[in-house]
């Protein structure tokens, strides 16, 4: 089983500071120690000098590899997702929505498939695309629709390759952009992919485009103000960790080489300012080892630069945009001190703010449980996805 931890980023929203105009944040799910999250909390900008974190409602099933999806009403989607990371879990078709206004979750019509690692975009006409992941064996060519008005899912076109851990960008036109990502087969051998589609709300369809540089598994993928989309980093098909980045332009459909980051990173962070720059943190390097790192893309010179580090090393850790400024970091995983395993994750609580005026991040309160591989969205924000 492909297992795909979240990565989330979320829109920008304009404000001074972070607690001026920024959106509250729902995270719901995921990881803490060895158990799997029914429980979910909400970010509170307005709650002190820098925000706090205070719990809500719990979820009706305990989830892991799951999204979280804003809708219009501005309620929440909460779809598919695992019982637990590894050995042998329950694949879940079933979803949920969260009030905000009553702070409870209710369960709503189920998805058509089991799936984990999918990805989940809000369109413009109000329904969300569910596509990508894994039901255990096999990565899904099956799409679906999920329509808030009479809360059932319907199926859409299938995508052209099954694939999980992949992207799912909404284009300034209105078009989703589905790239790269793992094809599990049922013998569970699979690839990494090189190639890409886009979902076109208007026929419901998937349609190839152009073939990305390099073939990626779990890369980052952010829209910019110029329509283009940045992809970063991820897995090749020989299991390196890539620095390289490129630019899907929806003109041409085509992708080109975006130069190089500062270092090697996977599970790691992006998210677009509101000058254009992308912030990018975190993830592990391709010798295994969790990243502190920073590094900005300069939209206008279309380069990467260091920046100050984070104050320890965090992976697999969403960032959600609080205002034109500043990015929320929260939760995600460390590595373990000291590990008889090859490798260990250790969920954290700890959470930061990524200032753009300074380019340097401060710590703010802990939110209320470790939480890894966690769903999350911006409440009080309409017209994107998040996945």
């Amino acid at each position: 089983m492909a297992v795909v931890l979240a990565i989330v980023a979320g829109p920008a929203n304009c404000g001074s500071n972070a607690s001026s105009g920024a959106p509250t944040i729902l995270f719901a799910g995921g990881v803490t120690k060895k158990r799997t999250l029914a429980s979910a909390e909400l970010y509170q900008p307005n709650q002190g000098a820098s925000g706090s974190f205070v719990a809500t409602g719990a979820m009706k099933t305990a989830r892991v590899g799951h999204t979280a999806t804003e809708l219009e009403n501005g309620q929440v989607l909460i779809a598919g997702g695992a019982s637990k990371m590894f050995d042998g879990p329950k694949i879940f078709a079933s979803a949920e929505r969260y009030n905000p206004s009553k702070g409870r979750f209710s369960n709503t019509g189920a998805m058509l498939e089991a799936r984990s690692g999918h990805t989940a975009t809000l369109l413009a006409n109000g329904k969300v695309l569910i596509a990508c992941g894994e039901d255990g064996t096999t990565s899904l060519t099956d799409s679906e629709l999920y329509d808030p008005a009479s809360a059932t899912f319907a199926e859409t076109g299938p995508m052209s390759i099954g694939r999980d851990e992949c992207t799912a960008t909404m284009l300034a036109n209105g078009k989703v952009l589905i790239a790269g990502g793992y094809q599990l087969l049922p013998d569970f051998s699979g690839s990494v992919l090189d190639t890409a589609e886009i979902y076109d709300p208007a026929s419901g369809l998937f349609s190839l485009t152009g073939t990305m540089t390099s073939p990626r598994q779990g890369p980052t993928a952010t829209l910019l103000p110029d329509g283009k989309v940045l992809i970063t980093g991820g897995i090749d098909n020989n299991q390196n960790v890539l620095d390289t980045a490129e630019m899907y332009d929806p003109v041409t459909g085509e992708f080109s080489a975006a130069g190089h980051m500062t270092t090697t990173r996977y599970g790691h962070l992006a998210a677009v300012l509101g000058d254009g720059d992308v912030l990018i943190a975190g993830g592990m390097d391709n010798a295994g080892s969790s990243l502190k790192s920073a590094e900005l893309f300069d939209a206008k010179s279309g380069s990467f630069g260091a920046i100050a580090a984070m104050p320890r090393d965090r992976f697999m850790v969403g960032a959600t945009v609080l205002t034109s400024s500043t990015i929320l970091i929260a939760g995600g995983y460390t590595q373990c001190p000291s590990s008889a395993a090859s490798f260990c994750e250790k969920p954290v609580s700890t959470a930061l703010i990524f200032d753009h005026k300074s380019d340097t991040f401060r710590s703010i309160s802990s939110m209320t449980s470790p939480r890894g591989t966690f769903a999350s969205a911006s409440l009080g924000y309409h017209g994107g996805g998040h996945q």
